[in-house]
């Protein structure tokens, strides 16, 4: 039985992340990148990545940048979030702070 992953099995897991990630299953998404990170090794160490063009490799390339910079928006949108509730919780004690609660 062969478990070398296909190309298509490589985009799959890709659509899997991207879906996990808009779904904020970040645990989800770190176990997929860890999967596809691995897929990717055998892939190209077997006879389908050696024998796969570079048009196929490039275009997996490219979905892999696209969800490297989706990953970097969200990581981007979680930040702005946390410095909101910090400014939040800052502002809660220093209220609590002047009305002696």
């Amino acid at each position: 039985m062969n478990d070398t992953p296909a190309l298509a099995d490589l985009f799959d897991q890709l659509d899997a992340m991207r879906a996990a990630l808009h779904a904020d299953e970040l645990d989800g998404v770190e176990a997929l990148l860890n999967r596809h990170d691995r897929d990717v090794r055998a892939f190209l160490h077997a006879d389908g990545g050696r024998s796969a063009g570079y048009d196929a490799l490039a275009t997996l390339l490219r979905a892999q940048l696209e969800l490297q910079q989706d990953m970097q928006a969200a990581r981007e949108q979680a930040r702005i979030r946390m410095q909101s509730t910090q400014r939040a919780d800052r502002a809660a004690r220093a209220y609590l702070s002047v009305v002696g609660g």
